[in-house]
């Protein structure tokens, strides 16, 4: 995220794609990289994760963890704390982000 790269992002996420932000928009593929990659209006500077925990299942994994962010979104910074689930798919032995959700911690 903090490095923009469509490319790397496009390589990791599931073609089905599906994630709802802690605004509560929600985004398919295209929509999450053109938002947090090309667009520029959401840029972030940091991104820390810690409480990572994670459980694997047949076929795919659950994530949580907490993120703590540093970005620029509609021409004001933002630093913020949230949680997130991620669901990764195994997609023929690699694994890709099919959904997530991220909420405020408070």
């Amino acid at each position: 995220m903090v490095r923009r790269s469509a490319e790397t992002l496009t390589a990791l996420l599931h073609d089905d794609f599906i994630y709802v932000n802690a605004g509560g928009t929600r985004f398919d593929k295209l929509g999450y990289i053109e938002t947090y990659c090309t667009s520029g209006k959401v840029v972030f500077h940091e991104q820390e994760i810690d409480d990572l925990l994670v459980g694997e299942f047949p076929g795919f994994a659950v994530a949580t963890l907490t993120v703590r962010d540093r970005f620029n979104a509609g021409g004001r910074e933002v630093l913020a704390t949230y949680r997130s689930l991620c669901v990764f798919t195994d997609a023929n032995g690699k694994w890709l982000w099919a959904a997530g959700q991220t909420m405020p911690t408070s």
